[in-house]
């Protein structure tokens, strides 16, 4: 299953040394630029660059620009990027922990 991940989800779990988790639950993961660029500046660069380096975590193109720049109103760049991946991939889940990312179903008068 294809699935995307904005930076907290990665950047979490290399903190603890079990990035090893997302890789056997979801074979193929991408991230968006803006993603790899906050994953870089993590405190735990090494672990993170390896998975990159051997395909395990992969970054795609940028996403649509539009999409983006909607997004980017109410969310971060990291998190609108991730979304906006995820919608023109088609992933099968997007690992997110921002509660504005977050799509709550319309309330029932």
């Amino acid at each position: 299953m294809l699935a995307v991940s904005n930076t907290s989800p990665i950047s979490n779990l290399a903190s603890i040394g079990r990035l090893d988790l997302l890789f056997y639950q979801f074979p193929e993961l991408w991230i968006p630029p803006a993603v790899a660029e906050e994953l870089a500046a993590h405190s735990e660069p090494a672990s993170i660059k390896n998975a990159i380096d051997l395909g395990q975590i992969q970054i795609a193109p940028p996403p649509p620009l539009a999409l983006v720049k909607i997004l980017s109103m109410q969310l971060h760049l990291g998190e609108a990027e991730a979304i906006a991946l995820a919608s023109e991939r088609q992933a099968g889940i997007l690992l997110i922990d921002e509660q504005e990312g977050h799509v709550s179903p319309p309330r029932s008068a």
